[in-house]
């Protein structure tokens, strides 16, 4: 699965930080309440780029990196949290271009990981916020 891929690529970053029952804990399609977690979720896409006289053809998994982070009035707390989705960008893009991508199975072979939004605050509460940042994960499909 392309998702359980991605999850396991970007728990290699060395920017997550352990949530409060410790360890890292990186979900897919679910964010709990508790600071600091972190999801993968997948955003509505057309799938395929381009389709090749061969079969074979470039795909893509357009997805959401988000996480629940403390939020309030400490400033020094929400520019820690706007400091890690840069340094999460950062390192997204130096993995693409060193070729470091989410090893895919079967027929698939990743051929670019980007970043198509900066990180932001999405959800906002008295003393919690959602943050999130746009990927995308383009790949070749193999017919055979």
């Amino acid at each position: 699965m392309i998702i359980d891929s991605i999850r396991k690529f970007i728990l290699t970053c060395p920017f997550l930080n352990e949530s409060s029952d410790g360890g890292i804990r990186l979900n897919v399609n679910y964010l709990g309440e508790d600071s600091t977690v972190y999801s993968i979720e997948e955003i509505p896409c057309d799938p395929v780029l381009n389709t090749y006289i061969n079969g074979d053809s470039e795909r893509q998994f357009q997805f959401i990196f988000c996480s629940r982070e403390p939020y309030g009035s400490d400033i020094m707390q929400n520019l820690a949290n706007s400091d890690f989705y840069e340094d999460f960008a950062n390192w997204i893009e130096e993995q693409n271009s060193l070729g470091n991508y989410p090893t895919l199975e079967g027929k698939c072979r990743s051929e670019e990981i980007k970043v198509t939004s900066p990180g932001y605050a999405f959800q906002v509460a008295t003393d919690k916020a959602r943050y999130q940042i746009e990927l995308r994960l383009k790949y070749l499909k193999k017919r055979k």
